[in-house]
């Protein structure tokens, strides 16, 4: 019964403390903390987006980057018209990064698989076919998970790395296999030099943009105007679907009216 009574005596202080507390307001512009918050915010943004810019660049303008990029296309092409895949393998950050490529080359009809460096090592090596080409994601380009992996990759299986390195011989991933094909993706400042913590942030987005420019490369490359199409086909639901699905209707619609002849 005592026992009781303190319980329900806590209980009753706890409701009177909490009501006593004026709630804590949201913050908003006009508060002094809110301009220095919403100040750290866009500079995520804008650095993001100097980042973006600053890899660009590199792809417009150094012959080494642009040589790797089209080696690539080449590669994954002839890797999907063989009948193989391209395996992605990452691990952490890196690793979500490959597992949105490989979701967005399926729905480009391009044929993927991720792989988990862990599981590679305890039995999914098997999902690497003598027709499969492989790529890894590492910023650093030295991850050892994946370098684990790559000792037990075929020389004959082409290797692919999307990393913070602009040359294959300072990439040690790479390094061992001269005739990789290395697609850069730099940051202009360390992530701590821009948010005072290491956090993959700027470098995981850089990552995914390059990751898209090849997808969408690739699929151009293989399926020309027909690219609209495959993907409308590998992707009916949601609101993507339903805008293209309205879309093929109404362009049905047009085709199928008929034409008025002059006189």
């Amino acid at each position: 019964m005592a026992s009781h009574l303190t319980s329900e005596h806590h209980s009753v202080l706890k409701r009177k403390r909490s009501a006593s507390l004026p709630p804590t307001p949201p913050v908003s512009a006009t508060d002094p903390e809110g301009p220095r918050l919403l100040d750290r915010a866009v500079n995520v943004l804008s650095t993001a987006a100097a980042a973006l810019a600053h890899v660009t660049m590199l792809y417009e303008r150094d012959p080494v980057t642009r040589d790797g990029l089209l080696r690539a296309v080449d590669c994954i092409t002839d890797v999907h018209e063989s009948g193989g895949k391209l395996v992605i393998c990452g691990v952490g950050k890196s690793g979500l990064v490959g597992k949105k490529l490989v979701a967005t080359m399926k729905s480009l009809g391009l044929a993927s698989s991720f792989l988990h460096p862990s599981e590679a090592l305890h039995g999914d090596l098997g999902d690497v076919r003598k027709s499969d080409a492989i790529l890894f994601i590492s910023y650093s380009g030295k991850t050892p998970e994946l370098l684990s992996v790559l000792g037990h990759i075929p020389d004959h299986i082409p290797v692919l790395a999307i990393t913070q390195h602009t040359t294959i011989s300072d990439c040690p991933l790479l390094a061992e296999r001269p005739d990789a094909m290395l697609l850069p993706a730099p940051i202009h400042e360390p992530e701590e030099v821009s948010f005072g913590i290491c956090a993959p942030s700027t470098s995981t987005t850089v990552a995914i943009a390059v990751g898209d420019m090849l997808a969408l490369t690739i699929a151009e490359t293989m399926h020309h105007e027909d690219t609209k199409h495959v993907f409308q086909r590998n992707h009916p639901g949601g609101a993507i679907g339903a805008k293209l699905d309205s879309e093929a209707k109404d362009q049905s619609s047009r085709n199928s009216s008929p034409k008025r002849l002059k006189i």
